[in-house]
């Protein structure tokens, strides 16, 4: 492995100059985070997903797993925006892997657990819903996950304790001297985090991003409900309508590479046919290595 590359992603030593600066001017995710937030026309969506799930009883698709592999194949069309900042350097991450909360049980008193699976770049509509309902049905079965037993370890650390294991874990972080296998399952490290608040009937808000791991962008999914929007004939019409909130940190890109990749995010949940078939001629995503 080439010097200052990490097990996880690749620095991109080609970028224009004034990318390169970013980090210093931003250190932090806190002050690089883009806040935006879009209303979603989900009709097609809507019609699609009953057509898709006619005679299904389990595993059906949703609105998730529509979100989730649109944005599967924005990273893979995209792969600017699967970027991460660590050390004040910019890394062209080597994986598509997005992080979800779940919880075993639709109850207050069920406890959550996070996600992190693997996509790959061709992904579908259904091999993305497949590798989740995988996923959650294995976790819900599960007693306990591997995030649950590395929290209870750390919480039942002394106060002053734990400050020193995540100084340290960032120090080390910082220099890319932790071990792979430290982070490897961690859902903090990862190209993009989820948050389904529609599933409890909730409204998007705008999430933060956070300082520990290295996820650039953030996703929360609204309730689906009905919104006035603009027709195709330019008087106000009433459609089936949710709102996604976006967070990403813009030392990854610059502005109107993001803007792009937001507006083709939305085109994908708005329209989800294209997610049926793999793409084709992806880009080279290290280019700028």
């Amino acid at each position: 492995m080439p010097l200052f590359d990490r097990p996880e992603g690749v620095l991109l030593r080609r970028l224009p100059a004034f990318q390169r600066v970013f980090p210093y001017v931003m250190e932090t995710r806190t002050e690089s985070a883009v806040y935006h937030q879009r209303d979603m026309r989900i009709r097609r969506t809507l019609a699609l997903l009953e057509k898709l799930n006619e005679g299904r009883t389990q595993r059906r698709l949703t609105l998730f797993h529509v979100v989730l592999a649109a944005l599967v194949r924005v990273l893979a069309l995209r792969p600017e925006n699967n970027r991460f900042v660590v050390g004040r350097r910019i890394y062209q991450r080597k994986n598509i892997e997005l992080s979800f909360v779940t919880k075993k049980a639709l109850t207050e008193e069920a406890a959550e657990t996070t996600v992190k699976l693997a996509f790959d770049p061709r992904d579908t509509l259904e091999s993305v819903a497949a590798r989740v309902h995988e996923a959650v049905s294995a976790t819900k079965k599960s007693a306990t996950s591997s995030d649950e037993k590395l929290t209870g370890l750390l919480a039942a650390l002394p106060r002053f304790l734990l400050r020193l294991v995540f100084r340290a874990w960032g120090i080390l972080d910082y220099f890319n001297l932790l071990p792979f296998a430290a982070y490897r399952g961690d859902s903090f490290y990862a190209s993009a985090f989820l948050a389904n608040l529609g599933s409890i009937g909730l409204d998007a808000v705008g999430h933060h991003l956070y300082e520990f791991g290295t996820i650039p962008f953030f996703v929360v999914i609204g309730r689906t409900r009905k919104g006035l929007v603009v027709g195709d004939d330019g008087a106000p019409a009433v459609d089936d309508v949710a709102t996604l909130s976006f967070t990403v940190d813009e030392r990854i890109t610059d502005g109107v590479h993001l803007s792009r990749t937001l507006a083709l995010l939305a085109q994908l949940v708005e329209d989800p046919a294209k997610l049926l078939e793999a793409p084709t001629d992806l880009p080279d995503p290290f280019r700028y290595a």
